[in-house]
């Protein structure tokens, strides 16, 4: 036996050690499921990565598990399916889809909030400057921000099926009657749509170097960069919202009215216990698609430091922000953040012929993705006043050679061939040209004489009308 085990050939023990770098890659995840109404344990929940089932709850509605997805899908017989961020430690309540428990949750829904949670978030405010890393004399850390827009990742699949259907339907004898810009205009919309099937609209990743220091302030290093499509960076695109440096909108004081906060549990987090209070905005009265919260809030029960904020809009499909902390020299520092926030959708007409073209169209939501990972910390070091002359904000390199060094997941499949199609069409169509439009819709707004119009409704594709805007 022992020789038969000894006669592996070569590649068979390079894929064996490729299998094991993979596991070992992968940090161990521990999730807890409960029911939202009461706090019971949710046994055989599913948790799926990308639809792929990782494992199921146990008597008590924990999971261990492994994977390299930045959130997973979670699912019990009898309860509304709902999605969470992977972290180390992960909790969340999973509401009832029996009407009458909806009905009894309505009503126990409390429109004030709990005075104990109330005075944790007190102490939260009044903690913050001291467990901010700005109370150090210095610091350096190092970040890596992946930026995308695309459909959402579960529609990839059903908008390939449905571009080939309307695809299948376009009289290609059209483009024979239409004058050179509506041909032009045509062609590159298919162009766009054809890139959709198999990688994203837009794709960034940045690693940079972050210096802080009490007598000379703040400088960020753009070690490298790297864009699909234009040459310049959008940096709108990252002003979106983080909560780096910052207390989270939601633990303000002067939001306290806009939010009811209920503290709900306790939790280990790396040998930390650490309160867990659930949020929910005064107007969600009744879930909104299926969520009895908007978020949650752990907070370290020792220093009154947040340690991870979950933030849901109201509707599920509309956007989350997740931020987690960890303690560094007694400081907490934001070591991962993830934002998705929807931006428009694309509208597939199923019939050119039909009077109202949207009653018949496949709609795909867009959605920006930020994912942001900040590491090698370094606290009190000594920093000199030539390393943050010039702007606070400068760039070192722009070419993507440098980016392997600092990144902290690979790339997907989809992502690399971003690269590869979205920097062709770049070229193609002069991208570049028409970035002051891209930054003026990524902020939400494009202005028109004095009136406003919401950007997020205005763009639109279509296989018949070409690129478009209006409403719809």
């Amino acid at each position: 036996m022992a020789s038969q085990y000894f006669k592996l050939k070569p590649y068979h023990w390079v894929v064996a050690f490729l299998l094991l770098g993979i596991q070992l890659g992968f940090a161990q995840s521990v999730l807890t499921v409960k029911e939202s109404l009461n706090g019971n344990p949710i046994p055989n929940a599913e948790v799926y990565c990308n639809k792929v089932l990782l494992g199921r709850t146990n008597t008590v509605g924990v999971l261990s598990f492994k994977t390299n997805c930045d959130k997973v899908d979670v699912k019990a017989k009898g309860f509304y399916e709902d999605e969470v961020v992977v972290d180390k430690i992960m909790e969340l309540a999973l509401s009832k889809a029996d009407p009458k428990t909806k009905d009894i949750q309505e009503i126990v829904l409390s429109n004030k909030s709990d005075d104990k949670a109330l005075k944790i978030l007190q102490k939260v405010r009044e903690n913050y400057d001291n467990n901010s890393p700005k109370s150090l004399d210095s610091y350096t850390f190092k970040s890596y921000d992946k930026v995308s827009y695309d459909i959402d990742e579960d529609s990839v699949r059903a908008y390939a099926r449905s571009f080939n259907k309307k695809l299948d339907t376009l009289d290609t004898a059209t483009l024979t009657v239409q004058n050179k810009k509506e041909k032009k205009d045509s062609l590159r919309t298919l162009d766009v749509l054809t890139i959709l099937k198999s990688s994203k609209l837009f794709l960034w990743e940045r690693a940079s170097e972050h210096l802080y220091s009490k007598k000379y302030g703040e400088k960020i290093n753009i070690l490298d960069n790297r864009i699909a499509g234009l040459k310049e960076p959008i940096y709108e695109l990252l002003a979106l919202r983080s909560n780096r440096n910052k207390l989270p909108k939601e633990v303000l004081k002067e939001n306290e009215k806009l939010y009811r906060y209920f503290l709900t549990d306790s939790i280990d987090i790396d040998g930390r216990d650490n309160y867990v209070i659930r949020f929910r905005q005064v107007d969600y009265r009744q879930p909104v698609q299926r969520r009895k919260f908007n978020g949650y809030l752990y907070i370290d029960t020792q220093t009154y430091a947040i340690k991870k904020i979950e933030s849901n809009s109201k509707i599920k499909s509309d956007g989350m922000i997740t931020s987690i902390w960890e303690p560094i020299d007694n400081k907490w520092f934001l070591v991962k953040e993830n934002l998705k926030i929807k931006a428009g959708a694309i509208s597939l007409e199923a019939d050119k012929k039909a009077k109202n073209r949207n009653e018949n169209a496949d709609k795909f939501g867009n959605y920006v993705f930020i994912n942001s990972d900040y590491f090698d910390f370094k606290t009190n070091v000594p920093l000199v006043a030539k390393q943050f002359k010039g702007y606070t904000l400068s760039v070192k390199s722009a070419d993507g050679k440098l980016l392997d060094q600092y990144r902290t997941d690979t790339l997907s499949i989809r992502e690399k061939m971003t690269y590869a199609k979205i920097d062709s069409v770049g070229r193609k169509y002069k991208l570049d040209e028409k970035v002051g439009l891209v930054s003026t819709l990524l902020k939400g707004k494009l202005k028109t004489g004095n009136v406003d119009w919401d950007a997020s409704k205005l763009l639109g594709y279509s296989l018949y009308e070409g690129i478009r805007i209006g409403i719809h």
